[in-house]
């Protein structure tokens, strides 16, 4: 993965290009020299990646690794420079102008020779690998095969559809069903990783809901314990049975009898994934209710975990052991076929629907032609009927030409294709052989021929393929991809968030006529398209709301990740070789926490998720989560914390909290995302870190932001909706640069002076009680505004001012308003006519209007929610829920 390394640092000199001229005297050859240099390695660096990946010999993996370690050290020295010479730029007013133009020329020439002799030190390494390239004779010519295409076959599939399953569906329903058997069942879906448990679980999931009183679906974290497992299921069913979000209270009951409690005259369905232990299982049992009303539990379990299937058949009636436990193995020919078509063709999985290839011709199961019927054909023999391996495959060749670019894949991964290439593409290896003696290297050839026609285990199988859909996508797609290994498994992942990453990271390229956001969300789409993201959700207009990655892709991101050093994913205390991290991710739903003590100089991005109700534990749970850890017997627990522990003393009692100050020796910081952590404040050197583009933090703790956020010139995203920070320094609003601003009750000034012309997000904000004046509101500097979330608005301070910012915001496309004057031209005026979904909460002058004028002005909109209904003219309503437009809360 150097090609991800390099791709970085020609992004870092494009940014250097852009900066003023005077910056680039004296280095402005070096760097033109330098990005030739990456540009032309890079052209090779693909198909060394490839056989790295597969062992073809440890001199290409040599030369990959120290060619992404060059690439590392042109990204820090630029990163060195760029912050250097942004500090000296700092806003200066007045006398400090005079002293910044003293000071700045020195500063320039200081930065500029350090710059150049680092990247002469980089063209001679650069230099030295060439020449051992040249002496061990390392191939790099790249391969024509893993090209991408820029075209689906099809268009975007959309949510993905149980195929070929249906025979399985049908036994596990009437398992789920079963009037006899009223008693409490446990149900097994056993298989390995990739073999269908999960999506044939959903599709059931989602069909029999409507049967049970309460549903839960709830994938146990491994690093977890019993006790969060219970809390989670208690909190989910409590909503379930409430029909609402808000979080039930803690009354000091033991969380067995809260649960037992919650579901005893209940009919419920629970699905579990991730236990693994028959002490876990035995805690969920005595927590569920035998209600004798027919509820169901089904377990989602692992191959290793089959101990744990007929244990759970011990629990059901008698006569019932061995047919709770439902294995699902690999499809057959006939299935496989059917699951490729309706993936690659977009086809809904139905043998005799017409399907056009890329040229228009049709065919059918029954009468398709022999090169059709050849492909299925070769997709069973290489996936062996494995339906991850085929879903990903089919995703890879939905980008591909037929017939020619099929081919060529095809044959690549026929089984036995992989360890030939592991003697005849290794030059080194040919090379000694020859020598040394020809008739060993006949038969090398011999044996290598032979092993083609062997079969591959299904590790290999999936792992082949996956590899091959990874090499295929383009350079900017895969860095957003592998950005993915950040997250566990079975963790949903907000489009929105992603893509803001993305951006931050500088992953997007700009392409005129589209924003960052756009492409990026684009970028998603077409990872769907390849099957490799799973659609979760989508919004009211269709577009992607949230994602999943299969656990099976993640194992594979995290591998290709940790070789890359592209980021260091961990889930326990000891981070190896922290000077050299370069982007850390900690993901804890244990609740315990260790202190970072270490530096991290050469750290760019900083994610932290722990379990937000383990992290506002009280010091009782706390101190039993480490009684736990002391003892054995317990499931082992993974010891992991994002920042150091201080104690203060607070009425007597001790109170926990998490700080970040060890981030501030991190210069070259350009995003940080913490969740969860009893975080109170920010440091105030926090400023300083002016790389930093992307700062997420949701900790319900922090109440203020230190003074310093206003010099974060380069800021893009600040997301701080759940915290309780209410007021910002007024500086913050010059930020030229800030695209998306998420809070919960921010307090917005009554006006602003510089125009925010890149402001896309606006979420989370109150008007205040000041004044606004017409044409002059803060909002009317915010004409690109794309979504609006404003709370608190009066209509005699904010009402007019507000009419008028709205007349200039074309591109809006999500509104909420909360006030106590909703303005009547939302629905009449000729304005907002890509207005999409609407929430509206307050009174307001409905005017007396038909439906179709405005289904006119409002041809976008798809989606409303209102508060309060009572003064919407009947006949307008009664046309709205005809429209199922209105979603009343």
């Amino acid at each position: 993965m150097a090609e991800t390394a390099i791709t970085a640092v020609l992004s870092k000199l494009g940014e250097f290009a852009t900066k003023e001229a005077a910056l680039l005297l004296k280095v402005g050859d070096d760097i033109m020299l330098l990005r030739d240099r990456l540009e032309w390695l890079q052209a090779f660096i693909r198909d060394a990646d490839r056989k790295r990946r597969v062992g073809a010999d440890e001199l290409t993996r040599v030369w990959v690794r120290q060619t992404r370690d060059v690439a590392f050290e042109a990204e820090d020295a630029l990163d060195d420079f760029f912050h250097k010479v942004d500090l000296a730029n700092q806003n200066y007013g007045g006398w400090k102008l005079v002293l910044r133009y003293m000071t700045s020329c020195r500063t320039q020439i200081t930065v500029r020779h350090g710059l150049s002799g680092q990247i002469n030190r980089i063209k001679t390494r650069l230099d030295q690998i060439s020449e051992n390239q040249k002496e061990y004779k390392i191939d790099h010519s790249p391969s024509g095969i893993w090209t991408s295409s820029t075209t689906a076959l099809a268009p975007w599939d959309g949510l993905k559809k149980v195929v070929g399953r249906e025979q399985d569906a049908k036994t596990v329903r009437e398992l789920l069903l079963h009037e006899e058997h009223r008693e409490q069942m446990f149900i097994s879906m056993l298989g390995e990783s990739g073999i269908g448990k999960r999506t044939l679980t959903m599709q059931i999931y989602k069909d029999l809901m409507r049967n049970f009183e309460v549903f839960v679906w709830y994938n146990m974290p491994p690093d977890s314990s019993m006790e969060d497992l219970l809390e989670e299921v208690y909190k989910r069913a409590y909503k379930r049975i409430h029909k609402h979000n808000e979080t039930p209270q803690d009354n000091g009951i033991d969380i067995v009898d809260k649960l037992y409690g919650l579901l005893t005259d209940k009919s419920y369905l629970v699905v579990l994934g991730g236990i693994s232990s028959k002490t876990i299982l035995n805690c969920v049992r005595a927590s569920l209710p035998d209600n004798k009303i027919g509820s169901r539990v089904v377990l989602i379990l692992e191959p290793e975990c089959e101990e744990v299937a007929w244990h759970a058949a011990t629990l059901n009636q008698e006569g019932y052991e061995s047919k709770s436990i439902h294995r699902l193995s690999h499809l057959d020919e006939d299935t496989s076929g059917e699951l490729f078509r309706s993936r690659v063709f977009a086809e809904q999985g139905k043998h005799n629907k017409d399907t056009k290839d890329n040229k228009g011709s049709k065919y059918t199961k029954d009468n398709k032609n022999t090169k059709e019927k050849t492909y299925e054909e070769d997709v069973f023999d290489v996936t062996q009927g494995h339906p991850l391996g085929i879903v990903v495959l089919a995703g890879l060749l939905r980008y591909k030409e037929k017939p020619v670019e099929w081919d060529a894949v095809l044959q690549e991964l026929r089984p036995g294709m992989e360890e030939a290439e592991d003697g005849q593409d290794n030059p080194i290896t040919g090379l000694l052989l020859l020598k040394e003696n020809p008739g060993e290297w006949k038969t090398f050839q011999q044996q290598m021929t032979t092993a083609r026609e062997t079969k591959l285990s299904n590790r290999m199988v999936i792992e082949r393929i996956l590899s091959a859909s990874f090499d295929d996508l383009p350079q900017d797609l895969k860095s957003c991809f592998l950005y993915l290994a950040a997250y566990p498994m079975n963790v949903s992942l907000s489009a929105g968030h992603i893509v803001r990453m993305w951006t931050a990271e500088g992953f997007i390229k700009p392409r005129k006529g589209r924003t960052l956001e756009e492409l990026g969300h684009s970028y998603l789409k077409e990872l769907v398209s390849r099957c490799l993201v799973e659609l979760e959700s989508q919004n009211a207009h269709g577009g992607i709301k949230t994602v999943t990655v299969h656990s099976r892709l993640v194992r594979f991101l995290q591998s290709e990740a940790r070789e890359a050093s592209f980021i260091e994913v961990s889930d326990r205390n000891d981070i190896l070789a922290p000077a050299s991290v370069r982007r850390l991710s900690i993901q804890d739903d244990s609740g315990t926490y260790t202190t970072f003590s270490n530096k991290f100089p050469k750290l760019r991005s900083f994610i932290c998720r722990v379990a937000a109700g383990n992290s506002q534990s009280s010091d009782k749970s706390d101190q039993s989560k480490k009684e736990r850890r002391e003892f054995p017997c317990g499931p082992r627990l993974a010891c992991v914390v994002s920042s150091p522990v201080t104690e203060e003393v607070a009425g007597g009692s001790n109170l926990k909290s998490h700080d970040l100050k060890f981030l501030c020796w991190s210069k070259f910081l350009r995003l940080i995302s913490v969740q969860g952590l009893k975080l109170q404040e920010l440091p105030d050197e926090i400023g300083d870190m002016i790389h930093l583009r992307y700062l997420r933090v949701e900790c319900p703790g922090l109440k203020k932001l230190p003074r310093s956020i206003r010099r974060l010139l380069n800021l893009q995203t600040l997301d701080i909706s759940k915290t309780a920070v209410v007021e910002i320094h007024p500086h913050f609003w010059k930020i030229k640069t800030l695209r998306h601003v998420l809070a919960e009750k921010l307090t917005l000034p009554t006006s602003l002076v510089n125009e925010l012309a890149e402001l896309q997000t606006l979420h989370g904000v109150v008007a205040g009680e000041g004044k606004w004046d017409q044409g002059r509101s803060p909002l009317d500097k915010m004409a690109k505004l794309q979504s609006l979330e404003l709370h608190g608005f009066n209509a005699a301070n904010n009402g007019s001012a507000l009419e008028g910012a709205l007349t200039n915001m074309h591109l809006l496309g999500h509104l909420k308003l909360e006030g106590d004057g909703i303005p009547s031209c939302l629905f009449t005026g000729p304005i907002l006519r890509c207005l999409q979904t609407m929430e509206l909460d307050g009174a307001a002058k409905w005017p007396v209007v038909r439906w179709d004028i405005v289904r006119k002005v409002r041809p976008n909109l798809v989606g409303l929610k209102l508060k309060n209904n009572s003064q919407v003219p009947k006949e307008l309503l009664d046309e709205m829920e005809a429209q199922k437009l209105m979603l009343l809360s």
